[in-house]
């Protein structure tokens, strides 16, 4: 089920993939995906990223090429195995990208770097998913009903209708998105311990998110690096899933400026 745009970029490690291996980067750009999704989201970055950045798409298991493995539903624990995979790529410059749950991990990623004494990442993106301490009322997804996860789906956008009412594709997707709703209410019940980040943090969102703005700004509680481009989060036109469609080349735009 490994879709044929990925090799590997890291032949030991089935975590990391890589949509266009550029061995020679200046920097590489971790991107971590969504509750439900996969390192497929990232395909097409790397054409839209300066040449010398090379994308790297990190899979949690129980999806696309790791569909067979159970999946994780801790969100230290996937901290844990994450950085111990990343471990040997920190020693070249990266950044950080996540996205909803995949922003949680990300940050989760920089703090234990951080606290391991490893190489710390130039920066860290966070895309719509709460500040730790900030208000979050979406918690306890992962113990919903099946009508309720799809209702959740249908409002989010991003999913295919054809695909929320296939049950046979439901019962392939739902445990999976159901451990990953687990992580982030495992994230907002015990947030990391409080340290504040060497890097910058910037903070992305859909101006018809399920996450606000207010929430965003709250990143720039936790990184001690004086940066404006912290400070404040930047608004995309779109849902939750404003990365795909008409607005990721302003997105990608984005990001590339800010690893310029």
């Amino acid at each position: 089920m490994q879709p044929d745009f990925l090799t590997s970029a890291a032949s030991a490690s089935a975590w990391v993939r890589s949509p266009a291996p550029r061995p020679g980067a200046r920097l590489q750009l971790l991107c971590f995906h969504p509750a439900g999704g996969g390192p497929s989201l990232f395909r097409g970055w790397p054409a839209h990223l300066p040449a010398d950045v090379e994308v790297l798409a990190i899979q949690l298991p129980g999806r696309e090429s790791r569909f067979t493995e159970t999946p994780l539903s801790d969100y230290r624990e996937a901290v844990a195995q994450a950085f111990a995979a990343l471990r040997p790529l920190l020693d070249r410059p990266y950044a950080l990208f996540g996205h909803s749950m995949g922003g949680l991990l990300a940050y989760g990623i920089a703090l234990t770097a951080q606290q391991t004494g490893a190489p710390a990442p130039t920066r860290l993106i966070v895309s719509s998913c709460a500040a730790p301490g900030s208000p979050n009322e979406r918690r306890g997804r992962g113990h919903w009903s099946e009508a309720e996860l799809v209702g959740e789906l249908r409002k989010m956008g991003g999913t295919p209708e054809e695909v929320l009412t296939d049950p046979d594709l439901l019962s392939l997707i739902l445990p999976t998105l159901r451990a990953d709703y687990t992580i982030c209410d495992s994230f907002f019940a015990r947030p990391p311990q409080e340290m504040l980040l060497d890097c910058p943090v910037s903070a992305f969102c859909g101006s018809e998110d399920t996450v606000t703005p207010e929430q965003m700004r709250a990143w720039s509680a936790t990184t001690s690096a004086t940066t404006s481009a912290g400070a404040e989060a930047r608004t995309f036109p779109g849902n939750h899933f404003y990365l795909s469609g008409p607005t990721a080349p302003s997105v990608l735009g984005a990001v590339s400026a800010l690893l310029s």
